[in-house]
């Protein structure tokens, strides 16, 4: 019996160390011109400034024109384009925004281009950095387009056209900004990771939604849900305080202590007094 206490105990500690927020859901697009998502939506608040952020993990080859994201409108192609090779697509108001970042494939990054009006500059940031900065002049974003998320789209229109040069990788919290993020909060947001709540904080900012289009956007071909597990200790704790509310009592502790000296281990570590008093006092 304290055998299957302790075990119980061990599966506490191992399995609920995962995650501080519970697994997040990013998208994998296959590597194929059908796999793709598509909107039209009224792109007025965004006329005079905006942002495009996401996390992106690149699978394709350094020269691959992987386009993740693009908005194209009747008089202007281009008008926003962004690659899984930001260096030479990375492209603002029609124009590209000079830079020599390679994306590494199979690994994680954040990438996020701001642009307004008012400021007349264009920024591109690779991990919370800016990497490169232009003037954009007179300008503002034209009306009436379309947007594509995860392959080259090359008309304003909904049909698909495509060039075979699919993202095929997998993205994570790409959000729309209806105005220039601030560069200390691209920093922040790059900063506080993939896991964080920082987003939250310009819900109010947003045009498009990351959740709008994880939940409430047409899925073309095959594109998956990828869960990310996310590090931190809050589930662990919340869980091993319900567990030891339910299981755990003292004297059931003090016979395992005397019979298993890997429970040793624990005290210290996991299984220590100061913790002890903290869920008796607070769960």
């Amino acid at each position: 019996m304290f055998l299957f206490y302790l075990t119980l105990l061990i599966l506490a500690y191992s399995v609920e160390q995962s995650s501080a927020h519970g697994p997040i859901t990013a998208l994998s697009f296959g590597k194929d011109i059908q796999s793709y998502m598509m909107l039209q939506l009224d792109m007025e608040p965004v006329k005079e400034a905006i942002s495009v952020c996401s996390w992106i993990n690149k699978k394709t080859a350094d020269g691959a024109h992987d386009s993740w994201f693009t908005y194209n409108a009747p008089s202007k192609m281009h008008e926003i384009l962004i690659a899984g090779k930001i260096r030479g697509w990375a492209i603002m108001n029609q124009n590209h925004i000079e830079n020599s970042q390679a994306v590494p494939s199979n690994e994680w990054h954040h990438v996020c281009i701001t642009w307004g009006y008012e400021t007349k500059t264009r920024v591109l940031y690779f991990d919370g950095k800016a990497i490169a900065q232009e003037a954009s002049g007179d300008v503002k974003l034209t009306m009436g387009g379309t947007i594509a998320i995860g392959q080259y789209h090359k008309t304003a229109t909904m049909e698909a056209t495509f060039n075979n040069y699919p993202f095929g990788g997998e993205l994570l919290k790409l959000n729309v900004y209806k105005r220039q993020l601030e560069a200390g909060e691209v920093s922040k947001m790059f900063s506080s990771g993939m896991c964080s709540d920082f987003e939250d904080s310009l819900v109010g900012e947003a045009f498009l939604r990351w959740e709008t289009i994880l939940y409430a956007t047409e899925r073309h071909g095959t594109i998956t849900e990828v869960p990310i597990t996310c590090p931190g200790d809050h589930w662990k704790v919340l869980y091993f305080a319900d567990f030891y509310n339910k299981v755990v009592d003292d004297e059931i502790l003090k016979k395992m202590e005397d019979q298993f000296e890997v429970l040793e281990e624990f005290r210290g570590h996991k299984i220590d007094e100061p913790l002890i008093q903290h869920l008796r006092e607070h769960h």
